[in-house]
């Protein structure tokens, strides 16, 4: 292994100790989406596995009657790669 593979498993373990400790905490997470266009959305993590962790979001745009929540899951590799951004907010 190349010194640049052992620094990107150092990372990796680095990520996935950083999540798990923000489980169940507001996460705001950016989403790359092609030729410099972002998106931006808070959600709670709400589970954390040894290959991914799952955020829950809720999109009610203001109106507690017709709210609905979905989840989303994310890789470490998405964070490494920096495809995906992952900023605490709790």
């Amino acid at each position: 292994m190349s010194n640049d593979a052992f620094a990107d498993v150092a990372k990796m373990k680095k990520i996935k100790e950083d999540v798990k400790k923000h489980e169940g905490q507001l996460v705001e997470m950016t989403l790359e989406h092609g030729r410099k266009r972002e998106k931006n959305k808070i959600g709670r993590l709400v589970e954390v596995y040894q290959s991914l962790f799952i955020v829950e979001y809720t999109d009610n745009e203001g109106d507690p009657i017709n709210e609905h929540t979905y989840v989303e899951s994310y890789t470490y590799s998405d964070i490494l790669t920096e495809k995906t951004l992952i900023h605490y907010l709790d």
